[in-house]
C-alpha cells in the first residue's frame, strides 16, 4: 500500500506590514484626536511622552496620574491609571523612574492601545518617542523617509 506524501512545507502567512517614516504625527483619539509628532525610534524599548505637571494621587483603590502634555502652543491636561512604573535608560545613559500608562494612539489609520511612559522630553525635537514595543512588529520604518502614514491627513495652519 501507498502512502500519501506530506509536504513538510508549511504554509507562509503573509504578513502585511505598515510604512512608517522616521518621524510620524500621532493622534490621541480618545481626546479629541490631539495630535503630537512623535520620533520613531526602533532603538528604544519602550514609547514615551513628554509629560509636565505630573501629580500622583489616590482614587478609590487606584493609583492615578495626572499630567500635560503639550505640542507647539497647543496642550492637553490628561488623568490616566497608573499601571506601574518603569526603570528605563535614557538617550543620555542616565537611569530613571517613569510612570506607565496605557494611552490609546492613532497613527495614519491604525488604532491601538499601547504602554507609555512619562518623561521629560522638553529638551529634544519630538514629545513622543515610539519605540519598538509600541509597533508590535506590524510596522516597517523607512529611516530615510518622513510622515508615510497618512500626511495627506494633516493640514497645517
Amino acid at each position: 500500500m501507498i502512502k500519501p506524501s506530506r509536504s513538510n512545507k508549511r504554509k507562509k502567512k503573509t504578513i502585511s506590514l505598515t510604512p512608517l517614516g522616521w518621524r510620524e504625527w500621532v493622534f490621541l483619539p480618545a481626546h479629541n484626536d490631539f495630535r503630537l509628532k512623535a520620533k520613531i525610534d526602533t532603538g528604544a524599548r519602550s514609547s514615551a511622552i513628554h509629560a509636565t505637571n505630573i501629580q500622583i494621587y489616590q482614587k478609590g483603590k487606584n493609583e492615578r496620574v495626572k499630567f500635560q502634555i503639550f505640542q507647539s502652543k497647543s496642550f492637553l491636561n490628561m488623568d490616566k491609571k497608573l499601571l506601574s512604573y518603569k526603570k528605563i535608560k535614557n538617550s543620555f545613559g542616565d537611569t530613571e523612574i517613569r510612570p506607565v500608562i496605557y494611552l490609546k494612539i492613532k497613527i495614519g489609520t491604525e488604532v491601538w492601545v499601547t504602554k507609555i511612559t512619562l518623561a521629560q522630553r522638553s529638551g529634544l525635537t519630538y514629545p513622543m518617542l515610539i519605540g519598538r514595543n509600541t509597533l508590535n512588529k506590524k510596522h516597517i520604518v523607512h529611516s530615510h523617509r518622513s510622515y508615510l502614514a497618512g500626511s495627506d491627513l494633516i493640514k497645517l495652519k
